[in-house]
């Protein structure tokens, strides 16, 4: 079969339908004027068609169809596991440079910031405490006041 009855044949099943344009059922027309074997096939789908549209219809029970389970694959497993090995790279990087190749007896102790009554110290932040504390240690604390409004008590 040649590629223009191949695409004869699409047509000519497509055309039972009524899904051609007014071009491809000319080329359709055209085609089957030349080639007997395609008549021959438009000629029986056609009948096949309209036989199975003068039927009656069946209703159909007791059919079951399952439902598919599909297996989950972990397709994101590897991006993730490159993702967190990029991350710990990184900060083993940004580590580096900021303690700048001294030793750890060489990086500035933190001292805690005075932490209000009734919270515990941030643990989790602790250059943001040492930033607190040079503010309050910069500033006196008689003329200090807190979010409240009352005066600041201070450590010292």
């Amino acid at each position: 079969m040649h590629g223009h009855c191949e695409r004869a044949r699409q047509w000519a099943s497509a055309s039972v339908d009524g899904e051609l344009s007014t071009f491809e059922r000319a080329l359709l027309a055209d085609h089957l004027e030349r080639c007997a074997s395609c008549r021959e096939f438009s000629l029986a789908i056609s009948d096949l068609t309209a036989a199975l549209r003068a039927a009656p219809r069946e209703r159909l029970e007791g059919i079951s169809i399952g439902r598919v389970r599909r297996h989950v694959r972990l397709r994101l497993a590897p991006a993730a596991a490159a993702m967190a090995v990029a991350a710990v790279g990184l900060g083993s990087v940004l580590a580096s440079v900021e303690i700048k190749g001294g030793s750890v007896a060489s990086v500035p102790p933190v001292h805690a910031a005075p932490a209000p009554l009734g919270s515990s110290p941030d643990t989790l932040n602790l250059s943001a405490s040492y930033v607190l504390a040079r503010l309050h240690s910069d500033r006196p604390t008689s003329s200090a006041r807190s979010l409240r409004g009352g005066p600041v008590v201070g450590n010292q």
